[in-house]
């Protein structure tokens, strides 16, 4: 393109930004209106007024959702499958802390990625509640649906999200989901970063546990190996996290090419053994894109102005007032780490989001925003220990770190701006065993601290990490748990939404605190869980510890001395956290509940078993051995049963903490279980 035709094209891109002005019926002040049209129209010969713009949402497919369905509230959906072609400004303020970003501008001074974007609508402007809901997606996939909507991928469930009339979006953030453009699965297209003409080489790694009985296996690298000499790479195996580990002799394992390595897997090691493989690699790709991306997008959408081609915005006739960010386990981590490092704040000064919903991501961050980072990994008890993410700091007052001695905490950014959200922190038990989660409100040395005024914490008590939809063990000692969470996401995002709306205030945090009592070391006597020894369930002596990492060494090395103290909920003589929030599932219960579980014998016996909890039925009559009331001394008939249900429904729903819908729903399978006798 000519410098003429670039500017012929530049001058219509402003009439058509101008025009579309126009049509946003006066929605914001004439200055913010202003600032969107020169960010989505900004020439490209001078980037450094500007930090980033959309400069083609392009539109994949457009077609009706849930196959035609029509909720009361939100009338029919539907699906928009899109792909947002963005450029950002290295140079400006608000990007240059994504990692590498001087090291991939184009030879116009930009950094140009893409993101998958599915956006789910009302088809009807006039019964859109103009509520966005981003759905972070995790590994990809959409989450909410199934934590609010009760709803397998693509289906509709019980519609709650759609009776609403809220607009669903789900933008690619994760850099290692590569662009998919289905509709079904969020994906990114990141540049590489380079030293000029130079491959940038670097650190990295590769765990993984096989649990099962294959002598041999291969493991995938997230970035090729710059050297495939087995000289510059080390596997090794061990038994447990805190084990020593065993280096294998390089005749046991090869490069299959750059990316993959192949095994032969050592006796002496169980099917849950640890395998690490640390290498050199090169070609690290901006995994901290992914925050712009949901910071840009997201800003987009609800400005409801057209891209930088002049195309519509597709959200243009509903006009969103109020933004909510959901993110569920990895993409929980991730929302409190966008909001740490200060991607709530729009370049042009205002929030992005109005409000936030962390779920299940206990005390985390993400491993995201630096050098050959690998956003997928999480760090647990057993896999991936010292995987990056879980560094101060972990609550979002501002406080002092008592094992490094800085000071910071997640809302220091956005309070010194003035754009914290509105946020909603909502843990499961599971995230106090493997995601640290009493750091979410403790100093980490056994001493509450206080939340901001715009922050409540809530325990979805006695759940596992994301409930199961039925009982089974795997490679797990115990059954694990299917108690319900969604009447609570539903509550509380509804709650969310009218907080972040107009400022009205939500039921008081329900989290256990060292002031009430209700955390403790994570021991059986001290929980007061019930001993079951006697019918062979165990109480863990292994909770995901947490101290100091040096992750500036080539292998990430723990300070020891340096420990971060780790504490789980009280519990009553049944084992349920006696704290947060109990839906009838846990206040009055078939089973023993809890978010822990423990891995079987041949499969790294006695450590825990990934993210599930446990649920252990109570006996139908009384048992010598287990301590536990049976349910014929609990609940002389269902209807007894039933009754007690419906008193424990609604009472939460009279404190604000469960939807009509939902007591209902609980008091009809209180009348029907057929684990009770008639």
């Amino acid at each position: 393109m000519t410098y003429a035709e670039d500017k012929s094209r530049e001058l219509l891109l402003r009439r058509g930004a101008f025009r579309e002005m126009l049509l946003t019926r006066l929605k914001y002040p004439l200055f913010l209106v202003l600032a969107l049209v020169l960010a989505s129209c900004g020439t490209p010969r001078a980037p450094a007024a500007l930090a980033a713009s959309i400069e083609r949402l392009d539109i994949i497919s457009r077609a009706p959702a849930f196959g035609g369905a029509d909720f009361e509230g939100g009338g029919q959906y539907e699906t928009i499958v899109a792909v947002a072609h963005m450029r950002i400004n290295p140079a400006h303020p608000a990007n240059r802390i994504i990692a590498d970003i001087d090291k991939a501008a184009a030879p116009d001074g930009w950094v140009r990625y893409q993101s998958d974007v599915i956006i789910v609508r009302p088809r009807d402007p006039a019964r859109a509640s103009k509520v966005l809901l981003i759905d972070l997606p995790g590994s990809g996939a959409q989450r909410l649906p199934g934590m609010a909507n009760d709803a397998d991928a693509g289906a509709a469930g019980n519609g709650f999200t759609m009776r609403r009339g809220h607009t669903m979006v789900s933008i690619g953030w994760q850099g290692d989901i590569a662009l998919k453009k289905d509709g079904t699965t969020a994906g990114t297209e990141l540049p590489l970063a380079t030293n000029g003409t130079l491959p940038i080489t670097g650190p990295s790694y590769a765990e993984t546990i096989f649990d099962d009985g294959a002598t041999t296996g291969s493991m995938a690298l997230a970035y090729p190996a710059a050297s495939l000499d087995q000289a510059s790479a080390r596997l090794t195996v061990r038994a447990t996290a805190t084990a020593a580990p065993t280096t294998l002799p390089r005749s046991a394992w090869s490069f299959k090419g750059p990316l993959r390595i192949e095994l032969g897997r050592p006796s002496g090691f169980d099917a849950g053994a640890i395998y690490r493989f640390d290498y050199l690699a090169r070609d690290p790709r901006l995994m901290g894109l992914g925050m712009a991306a949901v910071r840009d997008v997201a800003s987009f959408l609800k400005s409801g102005l057209a891209d930088g081609a002049g195309q519509a915005n597709p959200l243009a006739d509903i006009h969103p007032d109020v933004a909510v960010a959901v993110g569920v386990g990895q993409a929980g981590g991730f929302l409190r780490d966008l909001i740490w490092q200060g991607f709530n704040q729009d370049p042009r000064g205002g929030k992005v989001f109005e409000g936030a919903m962390p779920l299940v991501a206990g005390s985390a961050k993400s491993f995201v925003n630096l050098r050959f980072s690998q956003p997928g990994r999480i760090a647990t008890q057993h896999l991936d220990h010292l995987a990056y993410g879980d560094e101060f700091p972990f609550s979002y007052g501002v406080t002092t770190d008592p094992a490094s001695g800085k000071t910071d905490g997640i809302f220091n950014r956005c309070q010194a701006s003035n754009t914290c959200p509105r946020l909603m922190h909502v843990d499961s038990s599971g995230e106090f065993w493997q995601a640290r989660a009493s750091l979410v409100l403790d100093d980490g040395a056994g001493n509450d601290i206080a939340m901001p005024a715009g922050v409540r914490a809530y325990l979805m008590s006695s759940t596992q990490h994301i409930a199961a939809n039925r009982p089974v063990m795997g490679v797990c000692r115990y059954a694990n748990n299917p108690a319900r969470q969604s009447p609570t996401v539903r509550v509380l995002l509804d709650h969310l939404v009218a907080w972040a709306r107009g400022g009205k205030q939500p039921p008081a945090s329900r989290y256990p605190l060292h002031a009430d009592a209700m955390l403790t070391a994570p021991q059986r006597d001290a929980a007061g869980f019930p001993d079951l020894g006697a019918i062979g369930v165990e109480y863990p002596a292994v909770i995901n510890e947490l101290a100091l990492v040096d992750f500036s060494a080539p292998r990430a090395v723990p300070g020891a001395a340096r420990r971060y103290q780790l504490f789980v909920p009280m519990t009553d003589v049944d084992g349920h956290d006696i704290a947060g929030i109990r839906l009838p599932d846990i206040a009055v219960p078939l089973a023993t509940h809890a978010g822990w579980n423990l891995r079987r014998k041949g499969y790294a016996d006695g450590q825990l078993c990934g993210l599930n909890g446990l649920s252990l039925p109570f006996p139908a009559t009384p048992r010598k051995a287990d301590p536990r009331r049976a349910i014929s001394e609990r609940y002389a008939r269902r209807i007894e049963y039933a009754k007690a249900v419906a008193l424990a429904a609604r009472a939460l729903r009279d404190q604000g903490l469960l939807l009509q819908e939902d007591v209902e729903r609980y008091i009809e399978r209180a009348k029907v279980d057929a684990r009770i006798n008639p």
